[in-house]
């Protein structure tokens, strides 16, 4: 027999066998050592293969599961807490639960052959959604959702189950001539009732320069009626039903339904439960700091002192709760204004209007600033705006009262007597100055304004001059001249200095 072949030790290397082998150690035939070497490297390399197989399908179905839990995890955050395109709760409520301004703005439907004003359509949708959800307080579905009903023939209360709204407001276009016409209702999410409708017109050329304020004005008068709904249904609540938004909305519904002294006592009385029931309620206290500065300028309220300290208090809540708010805002402004210091509340009022560019109340707000600081001209254009953004408005006659006193500063006597007549048409109650008597004095009808001065004191016993200056406070001397000069025409008419 020949040499026996070489064999590997452990660490690979080639050694000659010696001496006697035992039976496993047999030396093989040259082909079958062969063969029996290939198998076991393929063996080996077919091993390592499947290994590799194996752990990639591991990892893959490792980093499958990661990502599976993570889109889980997002899903459910964001029907908990997003606020996105339909974003809803994570456990879907009854519809009297949602939230009490709750809103979605459906997509304008085009009747007849007015295919050239779509875009008015398109353009209204989004801005009506803008303008209702500066609304405080209010939870608007976004215009990308209100959209994906647009050509549908949808059922309003289906609309309201399914986004899970109170309210649905939908409307149509049609070009009348030169004219576009616009018919918006509210309805009622729960019942289908329609709560509210009214016609809008605007002229076919000037809808490009009519937009913004065309929309603000909509959507101002469409969140007074929200408001006003929201009030009706929280009267029908259970006590256990009663939340604090609840009866503070109660107290707005009263607001909007008549500035005077028993509405405004009532809601005071309701904003206080609220804030008593949870001192987060913002909307509550903002309430409690315009209705008590209304109380004290208007003398509704028998204890103005009290009534100042707790404006006060309201407005530190509101700091507290939400310090770049409408309401906060509102409540510096009108602290400003009893503090007696008009340049503070014109720098107020100028960032008030910056936030809030579509809101009349702050435009009137920073009107009657500029008026304070001497700067009558310049304040008549925003409390014209104010009008514009909002001509039904409940606050109406005060921002007319406000132009009446502008256009008076300027010696524009026939403008003051006009704006003064319609303020006191608007709003009898009201116990502004006469000052549209006044402007008639100065334009020579003495007759005519004695009987306009001697119907206002029968209405208003006790106004005298410390009460005009109450109203109008302000020491910029140009300002201050023409009080004086609205002082001395009264007082011609038969105002007394002091009660």
């Amino acid at each position: 027999m020949g040499p026996d072949p070489p064999v590997e030790s452990a660490g690979g290397e080639h050694q000659a066998s010696a001496g006697t082998k035992s039976v496993s150690e047999a030396p093989a035939k040259p082909t079958e050592a062969w063969w029996r070497r290939l198998w076991s490297k393929l063996q080996s390399r077919f091993a390592r293969q499947i290994a590799l197989v194996v752990v990639a399908i591991g990892t893959i179905a490792a980093v499958g599961h990661f990502i599976g839990g993570m889109i889980g995890w997002w899903h459910a955050y964001e029907l908990t807490f997003g606020h996105g395109d339909g974003a809803k709760p994570s456990t879907k409520v009854a519809l009297g639960q949602a939230e009490p301004l709750s809103i979605v703005v459906l997509p304008l439907s085009i009747e007849g052959d007015a295919t050239d004003v779509e875009w008015f359509a398109d353009a209204l949708l989004g801005d009506l959604v803008t303008e209702v959800a500066t609304l405080p307080g209010s939870f608007v579905i976004a215009r990308d959702t209100a959209n994906t009903f647009k050509g549908k023939n949808v059922d309003p209360r289906e609309v309201a189950r399914e986004l899970q709204v109170r309210y649905v407001v939908r409307g149509s276009l049609r070009r009348d001539g030169s004219v576009i016409r616009l018919n918006l209702a509210l309805v009622d999410g729960e019942s289908g009732r329609q709560r509210w409708a009214e016609k809008f017109s605007v002229e076919r050329a000037r809808l490009g320069q009519a937009l913004d304020e065309f929309v603000a004005g909509l959507g101002r008068s469409l969140s007074i009626e929200v408001q006003r709904s929201a009030s009706d249904r929280s009267v029908a609540l259970s006590p256990a039903e009663v939340s604090a938004d609840d009866l503070a909305m109660r107290a707005y519904g009263l607001w909007f339904r008549g500035l005077n002294r028993e509405n405004l006592v009532a809601g005071i009385a309701l904003l206080e439960q609220a804030v008593a029931k949870s001192p987060e309620a913002t909307r509550a206290w903002g309430g409690l700091v315009f209705m008590n500065s209304n109380g004290v300028t208007n003398g509704w309220l028998p204890d103005r002192a009290a009534a100042l300290r707790r404006i006060d208090e309201a407005a530190l809540q509101l700091d507290r709760l939400d310090p770049d708010g409408f309401f906060s805002y509102q409540a510096r402004v009108i602290q400003s204004f009893f503090k007696r210091d008009m340049a503070t509340m014109l720098r107020q009022t100028e960032a008030w209007v910056k936030l809030h560019p579509s809101h009349p109340v702050a435009w009137g707000g920073y009107g009657i600033a500029l008026v304070f600081n001497g700067r009558a001209d310049e304040g008549i254009p925003p409390l014209e705006r104010a009008l514009r953004l909002s001509p039904r408005d409940i606050y109406r006659a005060e921002w007319q009262y406000r132009l009446a006193t502008a256009h008076f500063m300027v010696e524009q006597y026939e403008q003051a007597r006009e704006w003064g007549k319609t303020a006191q048409t608007s709003n009898p109650s009201l116990p502004w100055p006469p000052i549209h008597a006044a402007a008639m004095l100065r334009l020579g009808q003495s007759a005519e304004a004695k009987q306009v001065f001697d119907e206002f004191l029968a209405r208003n016993p006790g106004f005298d001059v410390r009460r005009v200056v109450q109203r109008l406070p302000g020491t910029d001397p140009r300002f201050v001249e023409g009080r004086d000069r609205l002082v001395a025409s009264l007082r011609e008419l038969g105002m007394k200095v002091t009660q």
